[in-house]
Formats: structure tokens, sequence, C-alpha cells
């Protein structure tokens, strides 16, 4: 993120912009009702104060520290909005819909927000963003039931929001905004992009023979990377940022697969922290697509100097009577499956912890609610995190992997949507 102060002189204005006032929400309201007292008054998606207009937000219930914020820079429209600051500030309202039905519910967001709707005690759907400035944030759901909740909460620092709304879902409908990756997650510029073409936009589709494939892919970094995208290896979308390998991709040296992903700059460069130190990655993420004859992806990486100390991958191969699925590989050699059941588009969220030697692995599937979590000690002393599409496949499969008679068509990719990335380094 970053920010430009104009020195220049001005003529101060006779009515000036007012400061930002936060207005603590009333602690004698009675917040303590889930349910509203007569259902069935609750008009068809309704949402009573959506500006968020109202000083204690009476209409909604708070949790937490949820502040009106008042300013023009921190309003979308009106007056004022809502400032949340740390875990477990939110605002919620219950409203009324049509069952069977997909809608789309939005707000508008700056800096760490999430929205989300609670379709049951155990089902929400979820986004998460970071904005610099306010941008509309969607999601889409379906509800068996003519009752849910619908809100905004913190999401990893400061954030504001302003101004929900519900309408019935069109598929053809525009999307809400153009956005680059570093609209979606404004982080990146602490990471660098590795892309499955070189500089000239070359790949490997015209080579035959492993050992002469194009090992020269094009790698974006730090500041470079505001407001970068090759499309359709690197891009947003609906507030996600995609990657993609496609199985004719530019390698790296050191290995036969393509990628589309990022590297952690440790201290600003490509260094490696301690394991003995405390490191920290939490991602949420979802696999929209995998290779045809391997269908395999690796989204998270701890890289060591020689080894690396862990991936998260997916696997859909039918190749086996017992498929991976959802699965860990550890200190290069171990592979565990994480028995969640994983279907494409599923979002996952990915917590690595790394301290005094030892590796920490909690992965959640959003969908199903499901959990792993995997603790060891890693052989390695030295690592960095990577997160994105490591595609576990390529146009010259049979070459490098016997067991397989087919190669992949030169078109076939894995892609790798990221929705946000929280990261913490000690260097």
């Amino acid at each position: 993120m970053f920010s430009f102060m104009n020195c220049t002189s001005q003529k101060v204005e006779e009515n000036p912009i007012k400061p930002e006032v936060d207005e603590p929400s009333n602690p004698d309201a009675d917040q303590d009702e889930d349910t509203p007292e007569e259902e069935d008054e609750l008009e068809l998606l309704k949402i009573i104060d959506p500006g968020l207009e109202l000083q204690n937000f009476p209409d909604w219930k708070a949790e937490g520290t949820v502040n009106n914020s008042t300013g023009e820079s921190n309003v979308n429209s009106g007056n004022r909005s809502a400032k949340v600051t740390k875990e477990g500030d939110q605002l919620s309202q219950i409203i009324r819909v049509n069952t069977g039905v997909e809608y789309k519910l939005s707000v508008y967001a700056k800096g760490g927000v999430t929205l989300f709707v609670q379709l049951g005690e155990e089902k929400e759907e979820v986004i998460s963003v970071i904005h610099q400035d306010f941008a509309k944030t969607s999601l889409t759901f379906t509800s068996d039931s003519a009752y849910i909740t619908i809100g905004a909460r913190y999401h990893a620092q400061e954030g504001r929001f302003d101004d929900f709304a519900i309408n019935e879902y069109n598929e053809t409908e525009e999307p809400d905004v153009e956005q680059m990756p570093t609209d979606v997650i404004p982080s990146l510029i602490q990471w660098k992009v590795t892309l499955p073409v070189d500089k000239d936009g070359n790949d490997n589709s015209n080579v035959t023979h492993v050992d002469d494939r194009n090992r020269s892919p094009l790698e974006i970094k730090d500041g470079d990377l505001v407001d970068y995208e090759w499309s359709p290896y690197f891009h947003a979308e609906n507030n996600e940022v995609f990657f993609r390998g496609h199985c004719a991709g530019t390698t790296t040296r050191g290995s036969y697969y393509p990628r589309s992903e990022l590297r952690q700059r440790v201290g600003g460069g490509d260094n490696y922290w301690s394991v003995q130190k405390y490191q920290y990655l939490k991602t949420v993420l979802r696999v929209t697509h995998l290779p045809v004859v391997k269908p395999e992806v690796s989204m998270v990486q701890i890289h060591g100097p020689q080894d690396e100390p862990l991936r998260v991958q997916y696997s859909a191969s039918t190749r086996s009577s017992n498929p991976w699925g959802l699965h860990i590989v550890y200190n290069e050699n171990y592979k565990e499956r994480t028995q969640i059941d994983y279907d494409l588009g599923d979002r996952l969220e990915v917590e690595v912890i790394v301290d005094q030697g030892y590796i920490t692995c909690n992965i959640l599937n959003l969908e199903n609610g499901q959990r792993y979590s995997k603790q060891f000690l890693s052989e390695d002393q030295t690592g960095y995190f990577k997160v994105g599409c490591y595609t576990q496949s390529t146009k010259f499969l049979s070459q490098v992997k016997p067991e397989y008679d087919k190669d992949e068509p030169n078109d076939a990719y894995a892609e790798v949507a990221v929705q946000s990335i929280e990261l913490k380094e000690t260097y």
C-alpha cells in the first residue's frame, strides 16, 4: 500500500472536511436476541439501515466494539460507515429471503473486512478482502431457510464497511469493478510471482524434448506488482487472484513442472528465514481446474534451500484405489491424507505456523467444516513461503514419469484462486 503527500500551498476553504469521529455503539442497547419477535413481519429482502447512517446501529446486532465512522474519506456514501478494529468486531442483521433462490449480497469495504451470510448454525458463506479504498465486495448464496443472518466483520487489519445491498443473482451481469491483483491483495508487494511464460511470452508449446525446454520464466516482484497482470496466468476477478499454470508452460531450472506462483520476499529479497523463529501464513484459496492426465496441483509450500519441508496439494487422480485427494507432503518424502472431502471450487483456509523448529499446518474446508491439523519437526533449518498454482504435471509427462504413457495437451492446466493472504515473518 502506498500513500503520497502533496505539500503545495493551498488556500484554506471556509468549510473544511470534518475529521473522522468514532462514535461508540450504544452499550445499553438490547442486542441479545438473535431472532425478531415477529419473524413474519419482516419484509422480503429488506435490510434496515443498509447505509449504516443511524448512530449506534440500532437495527443491527453489534458484537465487539463497532464504531460509527465519519469524514469524507471514511464513508462510501452518506455521512457514516461502520469501523472495526479487532477480531470479534462485527455487525449482523436477520433478513427474509425466498428459499431455493440464488442471491447476491454486497457491501462497500475499505481496509480489512469479511462479508458473511449465515445460512444455519454450521453453514456460512464468507468473502474476506483488503482494499486501499472503498470497493464493492460481493458473494452469492442460496438458502434452504427463509431467515438468514447477513453482516460484516473485522479481517486482518482495521476496516470500514458501508452500503449493504441484496438482490437476486444474475449470471449475465457485469463484474462489479475491474480489478488488478494488488487491488484484491495489496500485500502482494511482499512477494515475487513466477509465471509460466518468459519475458517475451514464449513457453514450451513447440518444444518436443524435456531437456530442450524453456527454463527462463518471467518474474515480477515487489513494487512492480502494483497494477500488474498477465491474463490468464495472473489476474483478478470478483475479489480473487487467479493463478494458472498450463502444462506447456515455461519452467524453472530446478523443476519439470510449470507454475504461476508467489515466492515470499523474506526481508525484502530472495532470502530464507529460520524455522527456529516465528513465521506465519494464512490464506484462503480454492482449486478451480486441474490437468487432464495427472490432475494434481500444489497450492501452498514451504521451500528450503534443497528440499520442501511442506506442500499442500490436491489430486483428483483415480489411478490408485485409494486416491490422495487433499493431502500434504512434508519433509520432502512423506505424504499424508487430510481425510477432508474436497470438490473443485471449495474454499480452503490454510494456516501454517513455524516456530522453534516445528511446522504446524491447519486446513479447514470452509464449505463443509472439515478440519485437519499436523505438526512435525522440520528437517530443514531455513525456508520461505510459496502460494499459488504449482502444476504437478507437464506436456513432457511420459519423459519425466515413465509410469505414464500419455503426455498432457499443451493447453491442459491447473488453476488456483486466492482470496486473501496474511503473512508474518521474523527475519
